[in-house]
């Protein structure tokens, strides 16, 4: 086994350590599924994390599928004592946090269905990467996915220009919070010089500088003032992973493979540039100068057919956020209807099975519903029996949505919690440790980050199970008037018990319902 540093720069500024929906093996298997393979059910997986942090992304998936096996390894020996930490508290038994190096990983280890190697690809050295790549081909299942994300030219050449000006500013000061702060002055400095300036050079570093003040301290640190971040192009990781065994499946975020929104004489000049995927996702990241990638690789006896078959999503599980826009749902015409996603995008709709489906999915959200159910619920609404094309027809329909937006998500395993607050309510074991730990962020079931109020942050560590509404009310009264949690009127602090606890018996009903909603709870 190789010396592993006792410390490391990820000991003195930790990342937040946090869920990646991205990198769920259901969304993986979800991806696979879509290409024509046939990958380990979620369900019943083992997967691999390198660089899992403090088990912020493998944690809550633990939880979430107690008949799977979920090993992390990282560098961190702070991390993951924290990581373990919680792991012990939450009582699960189906995760391992291992302080190691990625080096260290051999046979022992096992195979894998699903590998994770998120944010570490292209902050290691060479022979690391290589070893992240060897450990995919040695390690993944025959029919296992691999994810690897890393940081891409030619997006990365101007923000990489930043970067080797804040190194050279801050490095110069030894104290990691010095560095951080110096850092974001000189980002200061450089959107003063540029404020003025129309120029080329003044719009790309004003674009640059405005993503990068609004990230976190500890992305600064690693991201930008770390020893190494070494972009590649996609054609240059994919020869790498050939190389290795390796083959490309796909990207974790299927829309980002097509080429439709650019329009029929873009679609046609790459089609005369790219006779093949690999080809086609190059010139693409030309074209949207990509800064970075979330690739998934199988082995090389695995062949993906990206002409994806709409049968394909049959099996699976639907989930959508979206909201009708504009007048009322006609289901018995085929008037168009628009509706919009959580993050603006707007899908018009015209066929009543497709929009009675849509209809269907807002309703659940933000849980999901079975390909099966959803057909049948959706013909239930139209008030009429389902027809021998209907299924074809809806699966097209959904699957169209999913790849030209973010309106309709897809996920191999279905997502499951308690849409309404019993008397005596449960949270998620991880999210009511982490609150209770005064974390703000949380993950939900769906595999997201749920940014937490100030009562729903005091409130959720009690949902244990043990507390019925009466004993939530007089616990959190207990904190409010022993001064942990204020509880205003009017924009004034109340102090009075009696008003106290009846503000907070009268908010508490609508609190539980918005962790409801956020998918919080369970049964």
């Amino acid at each position: 086994m190789s010396d592993t540093p006792a410390t490391n720069s990820y000991d003195a500024v930790p990342y937040d350590s946090l869920p990646f929906a991205q990198t769920h093996p259901s969304r993986l298997a979800t991806v696979a599924t879509l290409f024509g393979l046939t990958p380990p059910p979620p369900a019943r997986c083992r997967v691999l994390e390198l660089g899992c942090a403090a088990g912020g992304n493998l944690i809550p998936m633990a939880e979430a599928l107690p008949e799977s096996t979920f090993v992390g390894v990282d560098l961190s020996a702070r991390q993951i004592d924290d990581g373990a930490r919680v792991v012990r508290a939450a009582g699960l038994t189906n995760v391992s946090l291992r302080h190691a190096s990625i080096t260290d990983i051999d046979a022992g280890y096992g195979s894998f269905d699903y590998i994770l190697c998120h944010g570490v690809f292209s902050w290691v050295p060479r022979a690391v990467q290589e070893k992240i790549l060897t450990v995919c081909a040695d390690h993944l299942a025959p029919n296992g996915v691999a994810y690897i994300s890393y940081n891409t030219y030619p997006g990365w050449h101007m923000r990489g220009m930043i970067r080797d000006m804040m190194r050279y500013h801050a490095l110069r000061f030894e104290d990691p919070v010095q560095r951080i702060g110096q850092a974001r002055a000189l980002l200061d400095f450089l959107a003063q010089t540029a404020k003025q300036d129309t120029g080329a050079y003044a719009v790309l570093l004003r674009s640059e500088l405005e993503f990068m003040r609004d990230q976190s301290d500890h992305y600064i640190y690693h991201e930008q003032l770390e020893d190494v971040n070494e972009p590649v192009y996609f054609h240059q990781f994919v020869e790498r992973a050939t190389a290795r065994g390796l083959s490309y499946l796909g990207e974790a975020r299927v829309s980002t493979m097509v080429s439709g929104n650019f329009g029929a004489d873009v679609q046609k000049t790459l089609a005369l540039l790219a006779p093949d995927q690999i080809q086609t996702e190059q010139y693409l990241d030309f074209v949207r100068n990509r800064t970075f990638r979330e690739t998934l690789l199988v082995r090389a006896d695995q062949t993906p057919n990206w002409g994806i078959e709409p049968d394909r999503v049959r099996g699976l599980s639907f989930a959508s956020g979206g909201k009708l826009v504009g007048r009322k749902l006609d289901l018995g015409s085929g008037s168009a209807a628009q509706f919009q996603s959580r993050t603006g995008m707007v899908v018009s709709a015209s066929a009543p099975l497709f929009k009675a489906a849509l209809l269907t999915l807002t309703e659940e959200w933000p849980g999901t519903v079975p390909f099966t159910d959803l057909l049948q619920r959706a013909v239930e609404k139209l008030s009429r029996a389902a027809t021998a094309g209907d299924a074809s027809a809806l699966a097209l329909g959904l699957l169209n949505a999913h790849i030209a937006s973010d309106l309709v998500e897809l996920h191999a395993v279905p997502v499951s919690f308690a849409r309404v607050p019993g008397e005596a309510p449960v949270a998620l074991v991880h999210a009511r440790l982490r609150a209770a730990d005064g974390h703000a962020t949380v993950a939900n079931r769906r595999h997201e980050v749920v940014k937490l109020a100030d009562l729903s942050l005091h409130l959720l560590p009690l949902l244990d199970g043990t507390r019925d509404r009466a004993a939530l009310t007089d616990a959190l009264t207990e904190r409010a008037l022993a001064g942990q949690l204020t509880v205003q009127k009017g924009g004034h602090a109340m102090s009075e018990p009696t008003e106290v606890r009846a503000a907070l018996a009268a908010a508490l009903g609508p609190t539980l319902d918005a962790l409801a909603r956020d998918a919080l709870l369970v049964n």
